[in-house]
């Protein structure tokens, strides 16, 4: 990410009712944050939806985690009918 777009893009990240940590970081990245989303499909669409559309975002890893012992914070519903 170019450095003209640090920190509108860490703004909006920050913004995500998704995102529970964000923060701005030297090396290979930029910007590095913590989200919170239903399942698989879920993180899917987020990434692809929302952090792909921030202005300045050229890359992004993503490293999901698939079971948490403690955790800070409401965890997220599942809706309805859903398994």
């Amino acid at each position: 990410m170019s450095p003209a777009h640090l920190a509108a893009a860490g703004e909006a990240l920050a913004s995500h009712p998704e995102t529970s940590f964000a923060v701005a970081t030297t090396g290979t990245t930029n910007l590095t944050a913590m989200v919170n989303c239903r399942d698989g499909r879920d993180l899917f669409r987020y990434l692809t939806d929302r952090v792909a559309g921030i202005r300045g975002v050229q890359t992004l890893e993503s490293a999901p985690v698939i079971r948490t012992v403690k955790r800070a914070g409401t965890p997220l519903r599942r809706p309805a009918g859903r398994p």
